[in-house]
């Protein structure tokens, strides 16, 4: 049976690091997501308003001038 040297820990304690490391950047592309989800709802809104503002003052316009 192989025993373990001193390379096989230092490979171990070298893919603790990553998979600690890979853990955080998981946690921030969720926040990301999520923060982009909030943002698309809110510019769906802005969206909407600016349609229909936009609406209502070109049938404004046509009714004055018709």
């Amino acid at each position: 049976m192989a025993t373990a040297t001193p390379a096989d820990a230092d490979f171990d304690a070298r893919l603790s690091a990553l998979e600690s490391r890979l853990s955080r950047v998981e946690g921030i592309v969720e926040q990301l997501d999520r923060r982009l989800t909030n943002i698309e709802a809110t510019l769906r809104w802005i969206i909407g308003i600016q349609v229909t503002t936009l609406l209502t003052l070109g049938t404004l316009i046509l009714v004055k001038l018709g």
